[in-house]
């Protein structure tokens, strides 16, 4: 897959599925503010509005629903409810943003 190609994905498909995921399970299960986690994931509150109502592409619905199944972002919602480091947050979010499995399915 070329280089760009693979950017504009992460960019435009899989880095807002993670963050459907994640936001969901932070608004879910630990009652976090939609403020909160639009603090937390470095986006406008209104992004997050977006995220937990559900309006985005089938596209990210897809792979945000792939995430959820698989538990892939289990780990950083946990350091964000633990408190970890932004640096950390941020660094396992990129990991997954590099994932070939999400990739090969966006």
């Amino acid at each position: 897959m070329d280089a760009d190609l693979s950017c504009k994905k992460i960019q435009k498909l899989v880095l807002p599925a993670i963050r459907v995921a994640i936001a969901e399970e932070l608004s879910k299960k630990y009652d976090y503010t939609q403020e909160e986690i639009a603090k937390k994931l470095g986006v406008v509150q209104v992004a997050v509005s977006k995220y937990l109502n559900g309006r985005y592409s089938k596209e990210i619905e897809k792979i945000a629903d792939y995430i959820k199944s698989k538990g892939l972002a289990n780990n950083i919602v946990l350091n964000i409810v633990n408190k970890e480091s932004k640096e950390k947050i941020e660094n396992e979010i990129m990991a997954l943003c590099e994932n070939k499995e999400l990739l090969s399915i966006a």
